[in-house]
């Protein structure tokens, strides 16, 4: 187990956390959860031992191994294999088909094994790093924004994977839903403070909130009370008649100590600026085809029609064209034939990952923004409040803040531009939970068309009405949302995937896997789960109403039903007993 104790850490005049008490058990899988600049990042830098706290003290057990993701891209080794496979523990060091395993549930093929590591792009070298610390078999995994650069099917691997992982890990993660299937607990940081609790983000969440709600009703009644009784003591401390009970309501009052106001916590607020569009269509693509290399087209003979209201999600592997259909249909980028077609006066708005790269990094981020089109410079401070850029942050220039900030600012752009056509390419990347459900709402209440790219499965089932698949080398146009995608198979590409990770164990490790019984036996499974369920939330109300017949017994001494009843109780209680003990035996099936 590793404890906590008492740890605080400041910054300055920032505290990020003030005398935190914390354990992590041999097998909890963490969730941690804050907004922006809680102290996340922070927190895993102390745990690793490459940051210090400023008091309290992190304990370990002797030989406890600790690995995180880490964030720089420099190797070491010649090969990705060799790369990945210089993680393995000790008494495993020619156990390479664990490595091959890895790296192909995230995306590489047997052909990758070999390659330099810098030879691949900054997202598939943050990949390999990632298999490196699952390699490890860590006692304590540190998992900071897995996510990032991880294509759906990667993230679904890396879910399974998670899920069977024999140690701990702390994962820090924008996307909900998935550290909600990973997790067994999640800690949240929240004004200075952890808290912990079993299950997923949103039950902590709303736990949190609650208490708040209570605490402020509760801080509002006293204070009620205190200005009555500060009026009571005003009106008879001259009295020498009540002097005794004025003092002893002075004590009261002293004894009682005052519940300090809660601060507000600024909040990210996004509203997408939309003017209507009276065009039938928005964009059309005909016969598109498009390849940075003459023999390898990334993109053939596309077409695609787009209507006002549309919201259509390009899903799919990174690396087979998402971003770059996004260009072309953007048009910035020419198709090598076919044609892209938009009416002249047609207003869009865009973020793509080429966005940072056209900020002025000389300039503010207040200058940066007030030079988008018919914007005042109240509009711009409005807005760089809601995006949390506060005070004298508007005048930080753009070189010295973040890659998350600058993500921000161009976010802003976006957010300022009035269109009729807003085409995002991974607009969640840098933000954390609380924004990205922002980020939801507001793209859910802007009347245009929207065209986004996106790995995040919560905003695909909230948003999509239609679906551009790229799939097992061929891209698909889907007439439907992801919900209604998943029900009818889902990807192709995912058993494949599945099937070559396990393939590559050597001979005396080899693991066929059938993947399609596998999900039908977890379907079943889950159904007994929901089952179980209802039939001791049954059995506990059944339980609740024996209570009572039996406290009105026994106020009337009525031995003969307290008899009957008492029997009634005990069957009860082991028939919920029972059901517990088949409950435990199905989550074990489904950990499996």
């Amino acid at each position: 187990m590793l404890t906590i104790s008492g740890l605080t850490k400041f910054y300055g005049n920032q505290t990020l956390f003030r005398d935190v008490d914390l354990n992590i058990g041999p097998k909890e899988k963490i969730g941690l959860i804050g907004r922006n600049g809680t102290g996340k990042t922070t927190l895993l830098k102390i745990l690793l031992g490459v940051e210090s706290p400023t008091e309290g003290k992190v304990e370990m057990p002797n030989g406890y191994r600790v690995k995180s993701l880490e964030q720089h891209l420099k190797f070491s080794e010649k090969t990705v294999l060799a790369q990945v496979c210089s993680s393995l523990p000790i008494n495993v060091v020619d156990e390479d088909w664990k490595a091959k395993s890895i790296l192909m549930g995230l995306g590489f093929n047997t052909d990758d094994f070999d390659r330099p590591p810098t030879e691949f792009s900054s997202g598939f070298q943050v990949r390999i790093r990632l298999a490196e610390a699952l390699v490890s078999e860590s006692d304590l995994l540190l998992l900071d924004e897995p996510t990032n650069y991880l294509d759906i099917l990667s993230l679904r691997w890396l879910e399974r994977f998670l899920k069977t992982w024999k140690g701990s890990f702390i994962l820090v993660t924008h996307d909900q839903h998935f550290m909600d299937l990973v997790v067994s607990h999640t800690v949240m940081i929240h004004r200075g403070c952890m808290r912990k609790m079993a299950g997923g983000p949103i039950k902590l969440i709303e736990h949190v909130k609650r208490d708040e709600e209570a605490y402020e009703k509760t801080r509002m009644n006293q204070e009620k009370k205190r200005k009555k009784e500060d009026e009571f003591i005003r009106k008879f401390r001259a009295g020498a008649r009540s002097a005794g009970l004025v003092q002893s309501r002075i004590k009261a009052l002293a004894k009682q100590g005052i519940k300090d106001k809660l601060d507000n916590i600024a909040t990210i607020k996004f509203h997408f600026r939309s003017i209507p569009c009276k065009s039938d269509s928005v964009v059309q693509a005909t016969d598109i085809s498009f390849g940075y290399e003459p023999d390898a087209p990334l993109i053939q003979n596309f077409s695609l029609t787009t209507f006002p209201s549309d919201r259509i999600a390009i899903i799919g592997r990174n690396g087979k064209g998402k971003s770059t259909l996004l260009r072309l249909l953007h048009q910035t980028l020419t198709p090598d034939s076919g044609k892209v077609r938009m009416p002249p006066t047609l207003a869009v708005g865009y973020f793509g990952i080429d966005s940072i790269q056209e900020l002025n990094s000389e300039k503010s981020i207040l200058e940066e923004l007030v030079a988008m089109p018919n914007t005042s410079e109240q509009e711009v401070r409005n807005l760089c409040g809601s995006l949390l850029f506060k005070g004298d942050d508007v005048k930080k220039r753009i070189k010295t803040i973040s890659g998350g900030e600058k993500s921000r600012v161009c976010l802003g752009k976006t957010l300022l531009y009035p269109s009729q056509l807003l085409m995002l390419d991974e607009p969640t990347n840098h933000l954390d939970m609380e924004s990205v459900q922002a980020l939801s709402e507001a793209i859910e209440q802007y009347e245009g068309t929207v065209i986004f790219v996106t790995h995040n499965e919560t905003m695909l089932s909230r948003l999509a009405t239609r679906l551009v698949l790229f799939d097992n080398n061929e891209i698909r146009l889907l007439d439907y949302g992801y919900d209604k995608f998943l029900a009818n198979g889902g990807w192709s590409e995912e058993d494949e995937q599945a099937f070559k990770a396990s393939k590559t164990v050597s001979d005396n490790k080899t693991q066929y896997l059938d993947i399609k019984e596998n999900r039908k036996q977890q379907r079943l499974l889950k159904k007994q789960l929901e089952k179980l369920e209802k039939e001791i939330e049954k059995l506990e109300k059944s339980k609740e109403g024996i209570g009572v017949v039996l406290q009105e017994a026994c106020l009337k001494k009525d031995t003969k039903v307290i008899k009957e009843q008492g029997i009634k109780l005990k069957e009860t209680e082991d028939q919920i007993d029972l059901k517990y003990g088949e409950m435990e035996v199905v989550m074990e099936k489904i950990g499996d």
